[in-house]
């Protein structure tokens, strides 16, 4: 259970990361993780600058890019939200030298109808936000601008940043360093008068006497240094018809100007130095002989740099270089290698966060509730991902046909104001409207004042964003005249589509759809006629969903909010009755529970009077015969429990004495005892048998509490001693054997008070590893211990006497060994024990005999251990030496006199060719 919730804890962790991941990389999820390139996709402008990258404003003024000169992605710049729902949008920008990025972004409201506030805004050469430069905020009475605010074309030149402000009735030239300064607010530099009843369309320029601005009557004036304006185009006698509107206007290298006439569909040229002279850069024709289509439709141009014009069309970019060649369309961008992987890493991301969500689900209802899960938990954990989703079912079904609903009702209303253009628009005056001339006359104004009086005297949010447009029909061509969007020129051709044609031939109203870069529009499209009935324009009404939606989402948060208060109110019920219903059992498991808890003398109370009531008196009768049989299976453990460690138990990890089969066994690494009283025959021959039991038992009463003192356990006894185990620390295990040692001089002691003689103990400790197991046959088992280890230990016993010790340890003991510096031992050297084939390296441990021997052995350590290595290396007579000057300290040193007469014999006599430094001990 731990497990799975540990793991339900750890998928719910990732899963939270992962899809903080993927929503801060939302847009990156829509991509393909294998797309090479990125399509464009609603382009409106781009420029280029010193270093042949080029920027792209693309997806209808959401994004800005930029492209390095083989037309990779570098980065992308998304524009924001505001505060309540407003619209950022960018309309105009340019590069410096240094890579920094400058742009017009625009606030438009909601609905993306008006304007708000506009902003220069800087952007690092890397593509992060850098700071605000200056700020035109507009209040409500001057948002009326539609879609189009002051400012006007950033450029660039010698250093410094210039930008226009319309201020109506002047235009003004504002200027700032550039660069990675510290940049000043803008300051005003130069300002014109505009001339009477002219309106500024776009201004490029940035010299007095060498600025020029276009109007949105059709017109390019030059504002003189003196602060006047000369007109430029068209001039008296030129060849134009008042149709021939100059947009996307620029002035290139040279001081020419460039404007897109979307009236024969060319990029112009003209030369103020001979302004009757225009001339065609890029015409339909001239685009298809380089293989080129070029629509010219919302086409705009910039110039770059080195004088080549950039044309852009909403999905493709076309480049005229200064020697008239025009390259082919670029439709895409290419993704960078960066880029390539971020989107593998985010769709990986997404592939491992629905494996989450899988696991997630197998966890919860495969794992957890196949466990013991409270019933109440399984049934909220199941009925709340049914209520959630019969909610959304009912939910989408509900707002599916209340959207429906409200998408007819929109057409009707769209048609119904269509068609009142009919009574707002007086068809004889709109055919007064000749020529771009006319903007903002008495007529214009006069049907401009009527069209709002009816839609902006209503304040309701579902009333709002609706787009008024009239359109005049001559010779077939449809003319924009008057449009909410003030970017819109007079008598811009309007593409001719099935819609607006059966509108125009055959009177009828029309709907439909659109979507550009403020959002998704629903239209409806009405005839204008004159007084003799026919038909000279279109009036256009269109709703900006986005108002629709609000009221869409408001309708279906109040669904959603109903139903999760009906939800809730049911979930509250359901686990009401649940909860009364399941108190008896709970109550019947809570007993259950203390009972399984060993309180036997718990009984079942239920009064309820049905099935479970029954149950419970059967629980009560159950409870009183497992009391009965607890308490005879206790006193029978407690009886097996001597015969049978529970250490061993516990190493062969079983429960009880029952689990335990033939065969049963372990490998474990344990230091191993074999303790042992010296010529216990001869002093039991002494004795009754009856007296050896009592020696024994008492013996092994003193000399057992040691062991499970240091965490030990008795394996098995020996006659007069025994073997035990210790599983922990080898430290504990020495410091029984020097304890028990200690004893055996307090046992002697009282042994002597009685008139018995003293008896000495050998040990012998060894650690290393062996394997615990039953063995026997199938109707008699023993527990035992098979390893070398426990032939070794008990050599160790058996050589304490001849070697003159009370413990000997080998050397995996001693370097086992935690705090060896808390024993007193000393090293014996390399004995070689008969019956064994490598020599065991040996410790004498000192410190629980008696004073006198331990004082002599501590005191002549250092000597004995120094004869001892003389006698490895063979130096036989300064071993002796050695072992002499031992043995004049301690004359009852046995292992001293061992080696004495070993190395006399072998200096006097040589060694055998099989010896290898050790001594024999047999």
């Amino acid at each position: 259970m731990k497990k799975s919730i540990a793991a339900l804890l750890l998928v719910l962790l990732l899963l939270g990361a992962a899809g903080t991941y993927l929503i801060s990389n939302r847009a990156d999820i829509q991509l393909w993780p294998f797309q090479k390139s990125m399509p464009f996709d609603g382009l409106s402008k781009a420029v280029s600058d010193s270093n042949h990258h080029l920027y792209v404003i693309d997806n209808a003024k959401k994004t800005i890019h930029k492209l390095d000169a083989e037309g990779v992605l570098q980065y992308t710049i998304t524009s924001d939200v505001g505060k309540n729902g407003e619209i950022y949008r960018f309309n105009d920008m340019v590069a410096d030298e240094t890579g920094y990025l400058y742009t017009i972004r625009t606030l438009l409201d909601p609905y993306g109808i008006n304007v708000k506030s506009e902003q220069i805004v800087r952007y690092k050469p890397d593509g992060q936000f850098d700071r605000i430069l200056f700020t035109q905020d507009y209040s409500d009475t001057q948002s009326r601008r539609y879609r189009l605010g002051s400012l006007r074309n950033v450029q660039v030149h010698d250093g410094k940043l210039y930008f226009f402000n319309d201020e109506v009735k002047k235009l003004t030239l504002y200027q700032t360093p550039t660069g990675n300064s510290d940049i000043a607010e803008p300051q005003a530099v130069y300002s014109v008068n505009m001339p009477e009843n002219k309106y500024v369309s776009e201004a490029d320029g940035y010299k007095p006497g060498g600025i020029y601005f276009s109007t949105r009557s059709g017109e390019i004036y030059r504002a003189l240094a003196s602060g006047g304006t000369e007109l430029v185009y068209p001039l008296p006698g030129l060849d134009r018809t008042r149709r021939n509107f100059p947009e996307s206007f620029h002035l290139d290298n040279e001081g020419r100007l460039i404007f897109i006439d979307f009236n024969n569909r060319m990029i112009a040229r003209l030369d103020p130095q001979q302004p009757y002279v225009i001339e065609s850069l890029v015409d339909v024709d001239k685009a298809k002989a380089s293989g080129v289509e070029l629509a010219f439709d919302a086409t705009t141009s910039s110039i770059g740099p080195d004088g080549s014009l950039i044309i852009v069309e909403s999905a493709q970019i076309n480049i005229r270089h200064v020697d008239g060649t025009l390259t082919s369309s670029m439709e895409e961008a290419l993704y960078n290698h960066k880029d390539r992987t971020h989107m593998i890493v985010v769709w990986a991301v997404g592939v491992a966060g629905l494996l989450l969500l899988l696991w997630l689900i197998k966890i919860v209802y495969f794992d957890l509730l196949d466990r013991r899960v409270p019933l109440m938990i399984k049934q909220i954990t199941i009925l709340i991902p049914v209520i959630a989703l019969s909610m959304i079912l009912l939910s989408t079904v509900i707002y599916n046909s209340f959207s429906k609903k409200m998408e007819e009702e929109t057409f009707s209303e769209l048609v119904l104001l269509a068609k009142n253009g009919q009574n707002l628009i007086d068809g004889d005056k709109l055919e007064s409207i000749t020529s771009p001339l006319d903007y903002r006359n008495t007529v214009f104004q006069s049907f401009r004042k009527r069209i709002n009086a009816v839609f902006d005297n209503n304040p309701r949010d579902d009333n709002q964003g609706f787009y008024k447009a009239v359109y005049k029909l001559e010779n077939g061509t449809i003319y924009r005249i008057l449009e909410d969007d003030d970017g819109m020129h007079m008598f811009n051709p309007f593409q001719p589509t099935e819609e607006n044609q059966q509108v125009a031939k055959e009177g009828k109203t029309m709907t439909g759809q659109w979507e550009d870069f403020s959002g998704e529009w629903r239209y409806a499209i009405a005839p204008i006629y004159n007084s003799s009935g026919t038909i000279v324009g279109i009036f256009e009404t269109s709703k900006n969903l986005d108002g629709l939606l609000k009221h869409r989402q408001a309708v279906l948060q109040s669904i959603i909010r109903n139903i999760v208060l009906i939800s809730i109110g049911l979930l509250i019920v359901l686990v009401v009755m649940t909860y009364v219903m399941l108190s008896s059992i709970r109550k019947l498991r809570n007993s259950v529970g203390e009972i399984a808890k060993g309180n036997w003398d718990t009984v079942v109370d239920i009064r309820t009077r049905d099935e479970v009531s029954d149950l419970g008196d059967s629980v009560n009768t159950m409870a009183a015969r497992i009391r009965d049989y607890i308490t005879k299976v206790e006193n029978f453990s407690q009886a097996y429990y001597r015969f049978v460690p529970q250490q061993f138990l516990k190493f062969l990890n079983k429960d009880s004495i029952l689990d335990v089969e033939l065969g049963d066994q372990v490998e474990q690494h344990m230091a191993i005892l074999s303790f042992n009283i010296r010529g216990f025959f001869h002093l039991s021959k002494r004795l009754t048998p009856e007296e050896n039991f009592n020696f024994v038992n008492s013996f092994l009463k003193r000399f057992g509490p040691y062991v499970r003192k240091h965490e030990g356990f008795m394996n098995k006894y020996l006659g007069a001693g025994f073997m035990a185990l210790f599983p922990n620390r080898t430290d504990d295990a020495l410091m029984a054997c020097v304890e028990m040692r200690k004893e055996l001089d307090v046992y002697n002691m009282h042994r002597a008070k009685v008139g018995y003689v003293a008896i000495e103990i050998g040990i012998g400790l060894h650690k290393g590893p062996l394997r615990l197991g039953i063995i026997g046959e199938e109707h008699r088992l023993e527990n035992n211990v098979i390893s070398d280890g426990v032939n070794i230990s008990n050599m160790l016993e058996k050589m304490t006497d001849p070697l003159g010790a009370s413990i000997l340890i080998t050397n995996d003991v001693v370097q086992s060994l935690e705090q060896a510096g808390q024993f007193q031992y000393r090293n014996l050297g390399l004995i070689q024990v008969e019956g064994v084939r490598e020599p065991l390296h040996l410790f004498d441990v000192y410190q629980g005999d008696t004073e006198t021997v331990r004082m002599l052995k501590e005191r002549t350590k250092a000597l004995f251990e120094q004869a001892v290595t003389y006698y490895q290396v063979g130096r036989f007579y300064d071993a002796r030496e050695a072992f002499l000057m031992v043995l004049k300290q301690n004359r009852q040193d046995k292992a001293a006199q061992l080696y004495f007469y070993v190395c006399d014999e072998y200096f006097q006599q040589g060694t055998t060719t099989e010896w290898n430094g050790t001594l024999s001990v047999s």
